[in-house]
């Protein structure tokens, strides 16, 4: 699937699902203050085209007609409702208009004013505007709390221009250069869990579910059901597939025309349909996989499943000549339901993840950790780190080319140490531990050169002789 066929189908199917949010923000906006629910500014786009982008308006009327075109600390034109919006990002959400009508994409270096375009290098414009911008990338989530930052300087306007703005340069830049559906895909899941999911709150419920002992209760839970073939993952399937059918329509027809714009055989079609999906299902290996380990190899499995299914049933009711039946819904429902099956598996496998580790009496927080090298000492380390008190260690990281692809203790080695210049190979990593034991002082240097430029956590470790294979202990 081409990124602008993603991209279109993703956004009809958010604007068709949240349009009863948009209609609750914008009467909200309307009671706050005066002023139009949305604000439209010019941002420069793919090819330098400038374009006029969507948002819901966060300040007051007055406010956005002038003042910095940069947001610092807690800026005086931001209406009460402004502040929930921009806390939850909900303010961006009009761009998925953006997205439908090929200004932006979902994924992609966010746009900037005609102002700071103006100041990039010739270079650096070519490459960052030879692509469509997005609603997020690897520089928003890195600074996402950039208006505090920019409290904090002496001279904003300069911190942003000389610090902040050639930082996202160079992310977007790497992002271009290995951009992949697989990254873009991992980071849209980031995005909605770093927004969606507010720290104290989560912090008191995870309290409560510790002394309670809940946490205990739903990893054995989790842990037990959903194991291969059983009869509860089926009839879950079932029900995704037949929702997806019926959410389909109501995306075509509207909620005045669901029920009425349905031939009256279509309750047939759709058990025909739900069959089709779960053979399907079974045929392409997706009940095989085990829900809390859910990976983008299943992700593989589970949308070629969606895509033979759709072709199937389509196939079918055009042969039968059943013309009552939507062709849009046809096209659309295994998108539809691709979305419900996989969202609702990465759901259950953070879940589990999280459940799994609290019981397992861990404080809580979790290390997602890059091991650079793999020899003697970064498998010692890999012995005693891995899995163990939030500790997660994502891959390993070494220039010799015949261990790249190899697995050591169930973590692969994923590539030279180059590829920490690849934001998606890097995304949701919090640390990179740089275990380099042999290494030379121009190849340490390097690699902690390109451990910095992640802007992650940078731990090292001792020498191997130094390094016990019981208990590693890592200094930062």
């Amino acid at each position: 699937m081409s990124k602008r066929l993603f991209d279109l189908l993703a956004a009809a199917a958010g604007l068709a699902l949240l349009w009863p949010l948009f209609l609750v923000i914008g009467l909200a906006i309307k009671f706050d203050s005066p002023g139009p629910v949305f604000f439209r500014q010019q941002r420069v786009g793919r090819g330098g085209v400038p374009f006029r982008l969507f948002k819901f308006r966060t300040m007051t009327v007055a406010g956005e007609g002038g003042g910095p075109e940069i947001t610092i600390g807690e800026d005086t034109r931001i209406t009460r409702i402004g502040a929930l919006l921009r806390r939850y990002k909900l303010d961006e959400l009009p761009q998925l208009i953006d997205v439908v009508r090929g200004t932006m994409s979902l994924v992609g270096p966010r746009p900037e004013v005609p102002r700071y375009v103006n100041q990039y290098s010739p270079e650096r414009r070519q490459h960052v505007l030879s692509v469509r911008p997005g609603i997020t990338d690897f520089a928003s989530l890195r600074f996402r709390n950039e208006s505090e930052l920019l409290a904090q300087a002496v001279d904003p306007e300069r911190e942003y221009v000389e610090v902040i703005m050639p930082e996202k340069l160079r992310v977007a830049g790497n992002y271009i250069d290995h951009a992949s559906m697989r990254s873009d895909l991992r980071l849209l899941g980031l995005t909605i869990r770093t927004v969606f999911a507010p720290v104290e709150p989560m912090r008191r419920m995870d309290r409560m579910m510790t002394d309670t002992g809940l946490w205990q209760r739903l990893d054995q839970l989790l842990s037990h059901p959903f194991r291969r073939r059983t009869l509860a993952a089926m009839a879950y399937d079932a029900a995704m597939v037949l929702g997806a059918w019926h959410l389909t329509y109501l995306f075509r027809l509207g909620f005045e025309r669901w029920q009425p714009g349905r031939p009256w055989y279509d309750d047939y079609v759709s058990v025909a349909v739900v069959l089709v999906y779960l053979a399907t299902i079974q045929f392409f290996g997706v009940r095989g996989a085990m829900w809390r380990y859910f990976g983008f190899d299943d992700f593989r499995r589970m949308a070629l499943a969606c895509f033979f299914a759709g072709l199937l049933c389509a196939t079918g009711v055009l042969m039968a000549e059943l013309v009552g039946v939507s062709r849009a819904v046809l096209v659309l429902h295994p998108l539809f339901t691709l979305l419900a099956l996989v969202l609702s598996r990465m759901a259950f496998r953070v879940l589990w993840e999280h459940a799994h580790g609290r019981a397992s009496g861990d404080d809580g927080t979790r290390r997602y950790v890059i091991i650079v090298g793999a020899n003697l000492v970064a498998r010692r380390l890999l012995a005693g780190l891995h899995l163990r008190h939030g500790w997660h260690v994502l891959m390993l990281l070494d220039d010799d080319p015949e261990l790249h692809g190899k697995r050591i203790a169930g973590v692969v080695v994923e590539g030279a140490v180059d590829r920490l210049r690849d934001p998606a190979l890097i995304l949701g990593a919090t640390h990179v531990v740089l275990a380099l034991d042999g290494a030379t002082p121009s190849q340490r240097e390097r690699a902690l050169q390109l451990a910095q430029e992640t802007g992650l956590v940078i731990l090292t470790v001792p020498s191997a002789d130094q390094l016990t294979p019981v208990a590693p202990n890592i200094a930062g």
